[in-house]
C-alpha cells in the first residue's frame, strides 16, 4: 500500500527536461536590491523554537517538539553552530532533506490512491533555520515591494477575507458604474508538486536572492527524498524531482516568488490569487472587452506551460455578472454565445449561476442566500450530530461544542456576507436558537433569555463585531486597504470613516447591493463607536473598549415567531448620524 501510494505521489512531479519550457525571467522588471547573506544569534534560534507549536508533528525518529521547546536555552548554542556552518558551506545533512508522508483519506472509493491526500512531516531541526531565513526574505521582499498586491496566501494581514472583500469591492463598483463583470476561476494541477527546481532558481536570483543564501536554498531543494509511510510501515523511498518541499517552512514562500510572475503574463484582465488559487477578472462595457479577457485567459495557459505546470481546462468556471437585463433577453439562443469562453484545449466555458470561491459561495445575482442557505443546513446538520452524541447537556459541555465546532462554521469570512435581508439573519439565528433550547437549565426560557444567562451574543451581533475589528485593523495598516476606505478624525469623536458615496446614475438596486457591502457597512458600524473605543491603539485595548461598548447596547435578535420593532443592528439601536456622529443610544 505504501508503495502504491508513492507511485501516486511521484506521478505529480514534473519532467525537469521538458522541452516546452521557456526562460520567463527575460519578463520580470529589474531588482537593484540584493539579499546575499544573513546574520543570526541564539536569540533569534530561541525566537524561532518559540514559534513551533508543542503538539506539532516530526518526521519519522526526529526530536519532538516539546523537547526542543523544553531545551530551548541549552539547544540555541549548538543548533546555531550547526546552522552557521551549514550556511557558510551550503550543505545540509541527508537525513534533514527526508520528508515522510502519511496519507488522508478525502472521498470516493478508498482503494483509489488518487483519493488519498499526502501530509509531508519534515524535521523541526532544520525548521528552525527555515524559520530564520523566512523572517530574513520575508521582510526583503516586503520592503522592497517584490511581491504582487493581488497575492493574498502565506502573507501576514492578508487571508481569504481580505481577498474577497478586495475582489467583491471591485465588482460592487462596476455595478455601480453600469458595468458587468466577467470572472474566470483557473485550476491548476497539483501546482507545489510541480514547481520546477531550475526555474525557480532562477527567478530567486533575478529578484536579488544571490550569494550564500541562493547556495544553500539550492542545496535544500536538491536532492530530497520521500518516503510514504502506512501503519508504520515505510515505501522505497523515492527522489523528489520537482515542487516545493511540503511540510516545510519555506516552501509556501519560494511557491509565491515562482507564480509572482503571472500577474504580468496578462495585459488588461486583474489576476488575483490566494496561493495557488487564481481568478481572472474584468469589466465588460463593450464586446472587446470579452475579447481581450479571453485573450488573457490564453496568455495564462501560455505561461503555466512555460514555467512547466498545468492547468486543468476543464475545471476553468466562468461567473458572469450582470447588470439586471430581462429574463426573456437570457433565454434568446443567441444571447449565450455572447456569454461564453473557451480554453485553448477546446472546453467551451458557460456562465454558472454560482462558484465556490475560498469556502464562500458567489452568486452571479449579487446575493448571499445560496451561501447563507448552505451553511446554515451544514451548521445545524453538526448541531444535530453533537445533540445526538453527546448525553451530557450541561451548559460547560454544550457551550464548549458550539463554539469549538459549531459557531465557527457560521462566521466564517462573514464581513463579507454579513446580510441585511432579516430572512437570511433569522436563517442564521435559528441554528443558535435550536442549539441553546437543549441546554440543560433553559427550559421554558425564550431565545433572547436563554442569550442573556449563556452570556452569548447573538450572531448578528458577533458579525458586526467582527466587521468593527477589521475597521480598526485597517487604520492601523495592519491589513490592507484595497477598498480605499478613508479614516479621519475629530477632536470630540475621534476616528471617523467616510462612507463612500454612489454614482448618481446608479439604479437603486445597485445601490441596495452596494449599501449592504463592506465598503459602506463597515464605516457605518464603525462611526457608532465612542471616542474611547475607536482611539484605542493596540487591539487588545480595542477589543476591550468595543466589548464594554457591545455590552451597553441592547441585542435582541430577530427570529421566528418573535417580534420586535427594531432590527437589532447596531445601527438601529443607535441614533446614527450621516455625517459620521454618534447622537445617542436609544
Amino acid at each position: 500500500m505504501a508503495d502504491i501510494l508513492q507511485a501516486q505521489y511521484r506521478s505529480a512531479f514534473t519532467d525537469p527536461s521538458n522541452p516546452l519550457i521557456r526562460n520567463t525571467t527575460e519578463q520580470l522588471p529589474e531588482t537593484n536590491c540584493k539579499l546575499e547573506d544573513l546574520q543570526f544569534t541564539e536569540d533569534d534560534i530561541v525566537k524561532a523554537i518559540d514559534e513551533i507549536s508543542t503538539y506539532s508533528s516530526t518526521s519519522h525518529e526526529c526530536i519532538p517538539a516539546c523537547l526542543i521547546k523544553a531545551c530551548k536555552e541549552k539547544l540555541s548554542l549548538p543548533l546555531m553552530m550547526l546552522w552557521d556552518t551549514s550556511f557558510a558551506k551550503g550543505k545540509i545533512p541527508a537525513s534533514l532533506k527526508e520528508q515522510f508522508i502519511t496519507s488522508i483519506f478525502k472521498k470516493g472509493s478508498k482503494s483509489d490512491p488518487a483519493n488519498y491526500r499526502p501530509v509531508s512531516l519534515t524535521s523541526h531541526v532544520i525548521k528552525i533555520f527555515e524559520r530564520i531565513i523566512r523572517n530574513t526574505m520575508v521582510s526583503y521582499l516586503e520592503e522592497n515591494y517584490l511581491l504582487s498586491n493581488k497575492q493574498h496566501g502565506f502573507r501576514k494581514g492578508r487571508s481569504c477575507l481580505t481577498q474577497l472583500l478586495s475582489h467583491y469591492d471591485s465588482i460592487l463598483r462596476n455595478l455601480n458604474s453600469g458595468d458587468e463583470t466577467d470572472v474566470i476561476y483557473l485550476d491548476f494541477s497539483k501546482a507545489f508538486d510541480k514547481v520546477d527546481h531550475g526555474l525557480l532558481l532562477k527567478k530567486l536570483k533575478y529578484y536579488g536572492i544571490d550569494g550564500k543564501l541562493l547556495a544553500w536554498i539550492k542545496e535544500f531543494l536538491l536532492n530530497r527524498r520521500q518516503i510514504v509511510t502506512v501503519n508504520g510501515i515505510h515505501s522505497e523511498p523515492a527522489d523528489v524531482l520537482s515542487g516545493v518541499p511540503q511540510g516545510t517552512v519555506l516552501g509556501p514562500l519560494l511557491f509565491l516568488l515562482y507564480i509572482n510572475d503571472l500577474e504580468k503574463a496578462v495585459s488588461t484582465s486583474a489576476v488575483a490569487s490566494f496561493a495557488d488559487d487564481t481568478r481572472l477578472s474584468a469589466p465588460i462595457r463593450e464586446e472587446g472587452d470579452t475579447v481581450r479577457l479571453q485573450e488573457d485567459m490564453n496568455r495564462v495557459v501560455t505561461w503555466s506551460v512555460d514555467n512547466n505546470m498545468v492547468l486543468h481546462e476543464g475545471k476553468f468556471e466562468f461567473l458572469c455578472y450582470r447588470t439586471g437585463s430581462s429574463k426573456w433577453l437570457e433565454e434568446m439562443p443567441f444571447t449565450n454565445l455572447h456569454l461564453q469562453y473557451t480554453t485553448p484545449a477546446g472546453f467551451t466555458l458557460s456562465p454558472q449561476s454560482s462558484v465556490r470561491d475560498l469556502g464562500v459561495t458567489l452568486s452571479s445575482d449579487y446575493h448571499w442566500r445560496i451561501h447563507i442557505n448552505q451553511m446554515a443546513a451544514g451548521a445545524r446538520q453538526l448541531a444535530s450530530w453533537a445533540l445526538g452524541v453527546f448525553r451530557d447537556r450541561s451548559a460547560t459541555v454544550m457551550l464548549t461544542i458550539w463554539k469549538s465546532l459549531i459557531r465557527c462554521k457560521l462566521e466564517y469570512c462573514c464581513p463579507l456576507w454579513h446580510p441585511h435581508r432579516l430572512e437570511d439573519v433569522k436563517t442564521l439565528e435559528n441554528v443558535q436558537r435550536f442549539f441553546t433550547r437543549h441546554i440543560a437549565g433553559m427550559e421554558g426560557a425564550n431565545y433572547w433569555e436563554r442569550l442573556s444567562r449563556l452570556k452569548l451574543q447573538s450572531l448578528q451581533r458577533r458579525r458586526e463585531r467582527y466587521i468593527i475589528i477589521h475597521m480598526w485593523k485597517l487604520l492601523h495598516n495592519l491589513v490592507p486597504n484595497d477598498l480605499n476606505v478613508e479614516f479621519y478624525h475629530r477632536e470630540r469623536l475621534g476616528w471617523r470613516a467616510r462612507i463612500p458615496v454612489l454614482f448618481k446614475r446608479s439604479r437603486q438596486s445597485s445601490k441596495t447591493i452596494f449599501d449592504a457591502s463592506f465598503a459602506v457597512n463597515g464605516p457605518k458600524l464603525w462611526n457608532t463607536l465612542p471616542k474611547n473605543a475607536n482611539s484605542a491603539v493596540t487591539l487588545d485595548s480595542f477589543k476591550i473598549h468595543l466589548g464594554a461598548f457591545l455590552e451597553s447596547v441592547p441585542d435582541c435578535p430577530p427570529t421566528t415567531g418573535y417580534t420586535t420593532a427594531n432590527a437589532n443592528s447596531m445601527l438601529n439601536w443607535c441614533n446614527y448620524d450621516q455625517q459620521g456622529g454618534l447622537r445617542q443610544k436609544l
